[in-house]
């Protein structure tokens, strides 16, 4: 088992280097999550037929160690990706360094555009998600919105317990 899953990941990896790079869509922080999550859920369908085919051999461990291998490499996968497309923290050391080896100072304004840049681009994703509203300049959770985030907010919470050492009032 432990061999199909790694060279279904392998297959997985090798299918968006050679193929799916290259197309726009994929190249895109959606196309990219997409493309994991589709196979995340493939690969638990997998899991989870075998499982009924199988239920000698594949016990829940088995389930659980098949997802939890996708999801390690998911998120390697969308870090690195993240970290290759150049993003604003790069963009500040870059400036910065520049600026010290030339004996002057960064160039804040550019710093700033670049940063209001990225923060449009997020907001009209999560608009375009239906996650939020603007209005008279005002960002606001939609009903949906604010069903994720306290779904979120309860899923922190779970698995990071408030301390039973602290007071509460």
């Amino acid at each position: 088992m432990l061999l199909a899953i790694t060279a279904y990941l392998a297959t997985h990896f090798a299918t968006y280097v050679v193929v799916l790079r290259h197309r726009p869509g994929s190249r895109r922080e959606k196309g990219i999550f997409l493309y994991h999550f589709g196979s995340a859920l493939l690969a638990g369908l997998a899991g989870a037929v075998f499982a009924v085919l199988e239920p000698d051999q594949f016990v829940l461990s088995g389930m659980v160690l098949v997802l939890s291998l996708h999801g390690i490499y998911s998120l390697s996968f969308l870090e690195l990706w993240s970290l290759a497309q150049g993003g604003y923290s790069l963009s500040i050391l870059a400036s910065v360094a520049q600026a010290e080896a030339s004996g002057t100072d960064p160039d804040f304004l550019a710093l700033a555009v670049i940063g209001e840049a990225k923060q449009e681009d997020r907001l009209v994703a999560l608009e375009n998600l239906g996650l939020v509203t603007r209005t008279d300049g005002t960002i606001g959770l939609t009903a949906q919105g604010s069903c994720i985030a306290f779904l979120l907010h309860t899923l922190r919470r779970w698995v990071q317990p408030a301390d039973p050492t602290k007071a509460t009032a």
